[in-house]
């Protein structure tokens, strides 16, 4: 954003035809009930407007429900109502104890613009020239010039802040649908006015205020710092909640466990994951910390100002931190595994087993080792047999006979394990018996994790419940490292 504000600026008309919400929002008073309608208009949500509108006249005993309520439901309601064919330019907010607001009215008549400038008390806070006539549009230096000299935006800020130019900045808003450059040109003028305040107050990228009490942030700020604490703000509450999630996921995790893996399968995936899982495990109060302080290529702010006890925390790029919003919603929803294990000594899973042909891909194999009454060895293996659906075989055999020969067999030199491991069958039977099952199934995989990436997060699911883990790896390659 180039910080040269156009004074300028003319616009081609005050009086375009709008629809019938546009006119009528136009029309409501009141300064807190025309933000809602507002909002609720550039959302969309017509039919909600149409509703508000049919309300938006109060009447008189409605209206004093609502003051009674807060004085916040003063603001604008007790402007002079609009002449026919008059509209509103811009109108300013102050946060006094009837949040009073001052607008600027004007209409076509004879072949010139006259403009008015009113307040809620009959005049009385208006101090120069309230009314002009032009033959085209103000400028919007001019339009400044005239507003803010017959209201003395200035003075008033003066009269409850002094030198106080973070309260006064927090003080009032500029809203106008033909100047959008008005609310930045009065803020820059009180800027100037006032004492230049400290480091942290403008943000370095539009220069736009950015400390609270303000109410108008700029798109910049992600959070408030101060004396260690955070206060996120704007799109860093989106930040937060999504990366309070992961903070949640992380401490949940147990060391070796399935969705460990998967974690380090994310963190694999990018250095924006990786940095973002690694702040998932440090204090919540240090997230916001760590955006300002990684890498800008990460899609981090490294050029927030810092000093004092308090500060704003900026992205250079807001898209940015919304990327990374949505990197740790994908953490989350990535570890959210469906797992099923078989069942200690069942076949549970087999009626899982594809009827089809597919595809197993070696993941790894080597000798089990539980007790001397408990050992062998063990292969397994991995397919994706639908979208988003994987299971993991395991393929045992009696590794008590590997080294045993026929010679031995003739000489009785079997042990009892091994003679009951050959019972019934020829050593070449007995060596060559293999015995199949599906040891674990997942559905709802994401359809970018790999077969190496689930043969991780399955084998680990494996041993967590209580299957084979692979003591001696053999020399063979496969998917996976154990």
């Amino acid at each position: 954003m180039s910080d040269e504000i156009d004074l300028a600026f003319r616009p081609r008309t005050y009086f375009r035809p709008e629809k019938l919400e546009r006119y009528l929002l136009s029309k409501v008073k009141g300064a807190v009930l025309r933000k809602k309608l507002q909002a609720l208009f550039e959302a969309g949500r017509h039919e909600e407007v149409r509703e508000l509108l049919g309300d938006a006249a109060f009447s008189v005993g409605d209206r004093k429900v609502l003051e009674s309520v807060h004085p916040m439901f003063m603001g604008g309601n007790y402007l002079p109502d609009t002449d026919d064919g008059e509209v509103e330019i811009a109108r300013i907010s102050i946060r006094s104890t009837t949040f009073d607001v001052t607008s600027v009215y004007a209409k076509p008549a004879d072949g010139v613009i006259h403009y008015r400038v009113v307040d809620e008390y009959g005049g009385d806070t208006l101090q120069g020239p309230s009314e002009a006539i032009t033959t085209t549009p103000m400028t919007l230096g001019e339009f400044a010039e005239f507003f803010l000299t017959a209201w003395p935006l200035i003075e008033v800020l003066e009269m409850n802040y002094e030198d106080d130019v973070d309260g006064a900045l927090g003080f009032f808003s500029v809203d106008s649908d033909f100047y959008p450059e008005l609310d930045r040109l009065c803020r820059q003028r009180v800027r100037e006015h006032f004492p230049k305040p400290e480091v942290g107050d403008e943000c370095p990228f539009c220069g736009h205020f950015n400390s609270p009490p303000a109410d108008e942030l700029c798109e910049h700020a992600v959070a408030w710092v101060w004396d260690g604490q955070v206060e996120t703000l704007a799109d860093g509450r989106a930040f937060e909640a999504a990366f309070k999630g992961l903070v949640e996921l992380h401490e949940s995790a147990d060391e070796g466990s399935p969705i460990r893996t998967m974690l380090e399968v994310q963190a694999n995936r990018s250095s924006a994951r990786q940095d973002l899982i690694e702040a998932a495990a440090r204090p919540m109060d240090e997230a916001l910390e760590n955006v300002m302080s990684a890498e800008a290529g990460a899609g981090w702010s490294t050029d927030g100002p810092l000093g004092g006890s308090g500060h704003t925390a900026y992205v250079s790029k807001p898209a940015d931190l919304m990327q990374m919003t949505a990197e740790c919603l994908a953490i989350v929803e990535a570890c959210k595994l469906n797992i099923k294990l078989e069942t200690h000594g069942e076949s549970s899973l087999e009626g899982l087993r594809p009827a089809a042909s597919i595809h197993w891909e070696f993941v790894a194999s080597g000798s089990w080792y539980e007790d001397m009454y408990h050992s062998g060895h063990i292969a397994y293996y991995i397919a994706n047999p639908a979208p988003g659906c994987w299971c993991m075989e395991a393929c045992e055999r009696n590794a008590i006979l590997d080294d045993v020969t026929e010679e031995d067999v003739e000489e009785g030199r079997l042990n009892d394990d091994q003679i009951q491991a050959m019972w019934g069958q020829t050593l070449e039977e007995a060596q060559n018996e293999e015995y199949r099952r599906i040891v674990a199934w997942t559905d709802g995989v994401a359809p970018d994790v790999t077969a190496a990436e689930m043969a991780a997060v399955l084998y680990r699911a494996v041993c967590e419940g209580g299957g084979n883990e692979i003591n001696e790896p053999d020399e063979r390659d496969g998917l996976l490292e154990v």
